[in-house]
């Protein structure tokens, strides 16, 4: 899958002298890094990085997309697509450094009611 890295791999990014998958493995579960399952693997998508580190607006992304029941692999599509909440009709990903205008889209999208 383009644009992911496998749990090794974000292993050896986050603690490279001393790499941990099973402290990878407790982050997706406390809801601080999103991973999602594509052909029996557990995959990461890239751009939630920032250097070796997380980037600050991934768990609250997370915790905005659980407490609407927004699954991981919509919110990664979601993350990736064009989207006219942004005034160049960007991906959300292009956002990354604007977490107040990123989680305000999220918002209008995630807690739409139709």
């Amino acid at each position: 899958m383009k644009d992911t890295l496998s749990l090794q791999e974000v292993a050896a990014l986050l603690e490279p002298q001393h790499p941990d998958p099973e402290r990878v493995e407790q982050l997706v579960e406390s809801g601080e890094l999103l991973a999602v399952q594509h052909q029996g693997s557990t995959r990461f998508p890239r751009y939630q990085f920032s250097g070796p580190a997380v980037r600050d607006v991934i768990p609250e992304l997370l915790a905005l997309a659980k407490r609407n029941g927004i699954p991981s692999w919509d919110l990664t599509l979601w993350m990736i697509s064009p989207s006219s909440l942004f005034a160049a009709q960007d991906c959300p990903t292009d956002h990354l450094e604007d977490p107040e205008q990123l989680l305000a889209a999220a918002r209008i999208t995630f807690e739409a009611v139709w």
